[in-house]
């Protein structure tokens, strides 16, 4: 009976100490990952930058004005949402002729048009309206000087 115990032989309190560190480390990793994934889903964050405006104008007063949005939150832009105005001698153009591009996080949207009315170095105020997915909406100004072709 005595030969029999000492032929067989148990884990060493050492490796059993290391292998249940390894799995709790392990546990914890996977758990953090688990949270924060789940926290990124939960908190949405609608957020555009206008990453580019020119103003291109003849010598007749047609110009052509290039606006791009980048999408740096986490929810969609609306592609057909996405409204360009610029103030043209005290009224408001809208400037939405063409759209471009993809309005999904990280995305950037370009929006050009055809305006009249523009003189060569003047100095346009105007501001771009981007409405989200999730049903949310950001007015971004900016100003945009015009210059020769």
């Amino acid at each position: 009976m005595k030969a029999e115990k000492l032929g067989r032989r148990g884990l060493s309190p050492l490796l059993a100490i290391i292998i249940g560190l390894i799995v709790t480390i392990v546990a914890g990793i996977l758990l953090a990952q688990l949270y924060f994934s789940y926290a990124a889903t939960i908190s949405a964050r609608p957020a555009a930058n206008i990453e580019y405006v020119d103003l291109v104008t003849d010598s007749a007063g047609n110009g052509i004005l290039a606006v791009n949005i980048k999408n740096t939150g986490n929810v969609p832009i609306k592609m057909s949402a996405v409204d360009v105005q610029l103030d043209i001698g005290g009224g408001g153009d809208d400037c939405n002729d063409n759209r471009a591009g993809s309005g999904n996080p990280g995305g950037t949207i370009s929006v050009t048009c055809s305006l009249t009315g523009l003189t060569i170095g003047g100095s346009y105020s105007g501001s771009v309206v981007v409405e989200f997915t999730d049903g949310s909406s950001q007015v971004y100004a900016f100003t945009v000087r015009a210059r020769s072709a």
